[in-house]
């Protein structure tokens, strides 16, 4: 039976000796470090110097032979001397490529948190996640992982285990299509993550009524002692709240995007260079949510069917006017040139 080829032996020794150096600033004795790979120090020393000799092509191997680190071979006090020679040797790695950083934004690094907060939402005891969402916070983003978003995070933990466990919740709530807070006893059905958000589909205590919550919206939240029973036809009754109305609609290319953002999904009827006509999914209230929808798209948009639908922009658009109208200190006899 054939051994392990010595180029791979090589190879290996090399890998191990380079993420010793990298745990040490200073370099380490070659002699030393020869030991912790299990190889004699002239071995070893000729390995370092081949690597360090080398010049590879990083087009053919750019993660495995590409030289992410600079070797230096020094004495005791620092000071460069030939390979041959040298008593110590030690790795200086490029800034950020070697630690995995060169192509992460702080951008980036945020997503990632606000991922990781997501998944502790609905694992609670994950400590390791736990601790490494807090080193984030406490290092690279200092300052921006805390606040609102550990709130939100710490919200949806607590109506996930009161739903868990059949409790009712209070919620103080601000209405997303409706100005005003309003408070409601909720029984929690379910708990979602959305690109909206954390959404809550809970029934309104002692009613028949299924509501749907935005987490962002909750002003304050308190987990009550009495419980609940989740009925059997709980899902039936999310589906009756989430319904969804088809609406087509013609927009500027340059704005389709509204589209999306305010629809549950979207597909294309038909389109060219100016203009696109998509197919819209809308939950309710449809009304509003097409009329912010065509307020955003500008007045190039229009509601192709249905037909009792075409006016809901121009709808929008005069209730705020006539809100802001209605505004104290609002000069009602400005014009606007």
């Amino acid at each position: 039976m054939t051994g392990t080829p010595r180029y791979v032996q090589r190879f290996d020794r090399v890998t191990r000796a380079l993420n010793q150096l990298a745990l040490h600033a200073g370099g380490l004795p070659v002699a030393q470090l020869a030991e912790q790979v299990d190889v004699d120090a002239e071995t070893l020393r000729n390995e370092l110097r081949a690597y360090y000799r080398a010049d590879v092509d990083p087009a053919f191997a750019p993660s495995v032979l590409g030289q992410t680190s600079k070797l230096r071979f020094h004495d005791a006090d620092g000071e460069d001397v030939e390979p041959a020679l040298a008593e110590f040797v030690s790795a200086q790695p490029r800034p950020t490529e070697d630690v995995g950083a060169d192509y992460v934004t702080v951008g980036e690094l945020a997503n990632i948190y606000r991922a990781g907060q997501s998944l502790l939402a609905v694992e609670p005891d994950n400590d390791a996640l736990d601790g490494a969402l807090k080193a984030l916070t406490a290092t690279v983003l200092s300052g921006i992982g805390g606040g609102r978003s550990v709130w939100l995070a710490e919200l949806a933990q607590t109506v996930g285990d009161a739903l868990r466990r059949g409790r009712r919740i209070r919620v103080t709530y601000a209405r997303t299509w409706r100005p005003g807070l309003r408070e409601h006893v909720l029984e929690p059905y379910r708990l979602i993550k959305t690109r909206r958000g954390w959404e809550l589909d809970a029934g309104i205590a002692d009613t028949d009524h299924v509501g749907t919550f935005l987490l962002s919206g909750v002003r304050d939240a308190e987990v009550l002692d009495e419980t609940f029973e989740r009925p059997d036809d709980y899902e039936a009754r999310i589906a009756a709240n989430r319904h969804e109305r088809v609406v087509d609609l013609v927009v500027p290319q340059d704005v389709r995007w509204a589209v999306e953002r305010f629809a549950e999904s979207v597909e294309v009827v038909h389109e060219d260079t100016e203009s696109i006509r998509m197919r819209a999914y809308l939950l309710e209230p449809v009304e509003q949510r097409l009329g912010l929808l065509l307020v955003v798209a500008g007045p190039e948009a229009f509601v192709y069917d249905p037909p009792g639908l075409r006016d809901a922009g121009i709808d929008l658009a005069r209730d705020l006017l006539a809100h802001h109208q209605d505004t104290p200190g609002t000069n009602r006899h400005r014009s606007v040139r």
